[in-house]
C-alpha cells in the first residue's frame, strides 16, 4: 500500500545533519589530545556500550541470527571503521571547511551506486536536486574565502570516506526495513569498535599516546553522545522510511549548519555570498525531496508499515 513518509523521518534527517555538522568542530577539538583512530575507537566503544545496555533493558527482545550478525558486522565495518578511519585521518590533515565540502559528495556516490539498483534509482528531478545542492556547497565554501590548512592527501582521505558512506547508505537500508534503529545502531557501534581496535593499536605503537586535554575529552563525549548515538539513531530512523538517495542528500545541509553554528557560537559573520550559497543548498535539498514518485522515491518493501520500537 502506498504511504507517504512521515514528517518525523524528515525531521530526523535534519537533526542528524545538524549533529554531523557540529562533529567537524568536535573532532578538531578532540585532535588536540587524541590521535585520529583512537578518537574513533573511544567514541564507538562508549556509544556501543551505552546503546547495548539500553537495548538489553527493553522489555521486548530482538533475537539475532548469524546471518544478521554478519550483515551488521559488514555495516559496522563500512560505516564506522572504514568511514571514520578515512574521515578522522583526513580532518587531521585538512581544514574543516574543505572536509565539509568533500563529505557533501556522499549523495553523488549514493546516486552512482543507486543507478544500478532499481529500488534506489534516483529520478531525474532528484538528480537535479543533488547536483544543485552540490553546486551550492561549492559556492558556500568558496564564499568563505578563509579555508586554509588543507592538503591533497587530507582531501583524498575525506573523499574516500564519502565513498564508503555511499556504500553504507545502501547496506543500512536493507537492514532497517525490519529492525529498529536502536538495534542496528547498537550493533553498528560495537562492531565498529571491534574492527577499529587493532588499527588504533597500530597507531598507538607508531605515533604514541598523548596526554589528553579537558577540551579534547569534551570533544570525545560530544562525539559519543550527539554524533555516535543521537545522530545515528536519527539517521537509521530516517532510513526506515526514506530511500537512501533521498536521506543522503540532507548531508548537503551540513556546511549550512556549520556556518550558522559558527555565527552563533563564534560570532563569525555570514556574508551575502554565503547566504546566497546556503539558499542554493536548501533549494537543492527541497528539489530532491519533493520529487514525484519514481524509482528513487519508492519506499523499500516494508518501510512505513510500522514505526520503529520505542527508543
Amino acid at each position: 500500500m502506498d504511504q507517504r513518509p512521515p514528517s518525523s523521518a524528515y525531521a530526523a534527517a535534519v537533526g542528524m545533519t545538524v549533529a554531523f555538522a557540529l562533529s567537524f568542530v568536535a573532532t578538531k577539538t578532540a585532535l588536540q589530545g587524541f590521535e585520529p583512530l583512537l578518537i574513533a575507537l573511544l567514541r564507538f566503544a562508549l556509544a556501543g556500550a551505552i546503546l547495548w545496555v539500553v537495548w538489553r533493558l527493553r522489555p521486548v527482545r530482538e533475537p539475532v541470527t548469524r546471518v544478521e550478525l554478519a550483515r551488521l558486522a559488514l555495516v559496522g565495518f563500512v560505516s564506522l571503521t572504514v568511514y571514520f578511519s578515512f574521515e578522522n585521518l583526513g580532518i587531521a590533515r585538512t581544514s574543516a571547511s574543505e572536509a565539509a565540502i568533500l563529505i557533501a559528495t556522499i549523495p553523488i556516490f549514493v546516486a552512482l551506486i543507486g543507478a544500478f539498483l532499481p529500488a534506489e534509482r534516483p529520478s531525474g528531478r532528484q538528480w537535479a536536486g543533488i547536483l544543485l545542492s552540490f553546486v551550492g556547497i561549492v559556492a558556500l565554501v568558496a564564499a568563505a574565502g578563509d579555508a586554509t590548512g588543507g592538503s591533497l592527501v587530507g582531501n583524498l582521505l575525506v573523499l574516500a570516506a564519502s565513498a564508503s558512506a555511499g556504500v553504507y547508505s545502501i547496506l543500512a537500508r536493507r537492514l532497517l526495513v525490519s529492525r529498529s534503529a536502536l538495534f542496528v545502531t547498537a550493533w553498528q557501534n560495537l562492531f565498529g569498535a571491534l574492527f577499529m581496535a587493532p588499527l588504533a593499536l597500530v597507531e598507538a605503537l607508531v605515533a604514541g599516546v598523548r596526554r589528553p586535554t579537558v577540551p579534547a575529552a569534551g570533544g570525545i563525549l560530544f562525539l559519543t553522545i550527539l554524533c555516535s548515538i543521537l545522530a545515528y539513531l536519527l539517521l537509521n530512523y530516517a532510513f526506515r522510511f526514506l530511500p537512501a538517495s533521498r536521506v543522503s542528500v540532507f548531508i548537503n545541509l551540513t556546511p549550512v549548519a556549520a556556518v550558522a553554528s559558527a555565527y552563533l557560537v563564534l560570532g563569525e559573520r555570514l556574508t551575502a555570498a554565503q547566504g546566497v550559497a546556503a539558499v542554493v543548498v536548501v533549494a537543492g535539498v527541497w528539489l530532491a525531496n519533493s520529487a514525484g514518485r519514481g524509482a528513487g522515491a519508492e519506499p523499500a518493501s516494508g518501510s512505513g508499515v510500522r514505526s520503529p520500537s520505542a527508543g
